[in-house]
């Protein structure tokens, strides 16, 4: 079941609409939080310590990639016997098996799950909430989604995974930039998930919902953003600036010529983004502890769809001869490698084609798990 939809100014996550009504939850038996860092109050109160504030018994937590606590790097989810907040036993989720994660499941009744997503289909949050729903099926464990706003909105944009693609980094077919909500993603696949709604028009920012990272290198919104293509360049030998104080808004490697790679991509004329010749020394990850020549990565412009950069970025870099992971590529994209996706003036051709597929998509597939209403086709970028 769904609930209806929430005065706005009141109650924009779902934990804060349960913390104001936890009569919503009924019996719950052993209750069970899926969370992170990011799973917080306006008040930055962490979901768990708010929760047991309000009288709603958790007694274990669990965590997905990153850890309970946060403190993972990228495919990190350190385990703890404890988390340090509550006292609570924590659990990691984050690539168990199957069974393994069926037996973490069973040890409770009900789950909650507060996980702040960022809105594209290659961050691993969703992943995680599809193998806990097929757990909890299988051992008869309830499921509550406390929803939380998209960061990037209602727009729909990237290509549609395709089945022979699925991964862990993408396991449904959606858009790259699916436009819908945790608890709509939820819906997608167990159409009778409960899903406590939240304000889905909520904005982060200093006087509204708080930006905490849901990973380590989301340190802030500017580097949503830019993930949301330069991300593409995992599938590189290049670095997209993890280890840096700006990850994803540094691109580069070894012995690039940096002022040629900026004067390549400047010259597509990508709308709302310019690049500048750099040269940094990540402190780990890709090229830890090299001199790396690049770019960074300026947006000039308002928040616009970054895909394009992140292919332009792969073209121009394997132009200098960086190596490229055509299957890793094809995971992040969800569909198959062609030689011309590294053709830097195809770029938007690409970009624009599979932002019209995925609008239409979204209409004819994703509407019945919407929990929200979209002003139409303007809403979408």
């Amino acid at each position: 079941m769904s609930w209806p939809s929430v005065n706005p100014g009141l109650a924009p996550t779902g934990l804060e609409r349960l913390l104001a009504e936890p009569s919503l939850l009924g019996k719950t038996g052993r209750l069970g939080l899926l969370s992170h860092p990011a799973g917080v109050t306006r008040d930055l109160v962490p979901a768990a310590v708010a929760l047991l504030q309000k009288g709603i018994r958790i007694e274990r937590l669990f965590g997905p990639e990153h850890g309970v606590d946060g403190s993972g790097q990228a495919g990190e989810a350190p385990e703890m016997a404890a988390d340090p907040l509550t006292g609570l036993p924590a659990h990691s989720l984050y690539e168990k098996t199957p069974d393994e994660l069926a037996a973490l499941i069973a040890q409770v009744d009900t789950l909650l799950v507060d996980l702040q997503d960022v809105g594209l289909r290659y961050y691993t949050f969703v992943s995680t909430l599809v193998q806990v729903l097929g757990a909890a099926r299988q051992r008869g464990v309830r499921v509550v989604v406390l929803d939380r706003p998209n960061p990037l909105g209602f727009a729909v944009s990237g290509p549609i995974l395709q089945p022979a693609y699925r991964s862990f980094v993408g396991m449904l077919e959606l858009p790259l930039r699916h436009g819908l909500t945790l608890g709509e993603c939820a819906r997608f696949v167990d159409p009778g998930v409960e899903v406590i709604p939240c304000d889905p028009q909520a904005a982060f920012g200093p006087e509204a919902l708080p930006w905490v990272p849901p990973s380590p290198n989301l340190p802030n919104l500017e580097s949503l953003w830019l993930y949301t293509g330069v991300a593409l360049v995992e599938a590189s030998a290049a670095s997209e600036g993890r280890g840096t104080a700006l990850p994803f808004g540094l691109v580069g490697a070894p012995g690039l010529d940096a002022a040629r790679l900026a004067r390549r991509l400047n010259e597509l004329g990508l709308p709302g983004v310019r690049f500048r010749p750099t040269f940094f020394t990540p402190y780990f990850s890709k090229h830890q502890g090299q001199r790396c020549a690049g770019v960074q990565v300026h947006r000039v412009g308002p928040p616009t769809d970054l895909l394009a950069v992140g292919l332009a970025l792969l073209g121009a870099l394997a132009e200098q001869g960086v190596a490229i992971n055509p299957d890793w590529l094809q995971k992040l994209l969800g569909i198959p490698f062609t030689p011309d996706l590294l053709e830097p003036e195809q770029t938007l051709a690409h970009t624009h084609r599979w932002a019209a597929g995925a609008r239409a998509y979204a209409q004819a597939q994703l509407q019945i798990c919407w929990l929200y209403p979209r002003p139409g086709l303007s809403a979408f970028r």
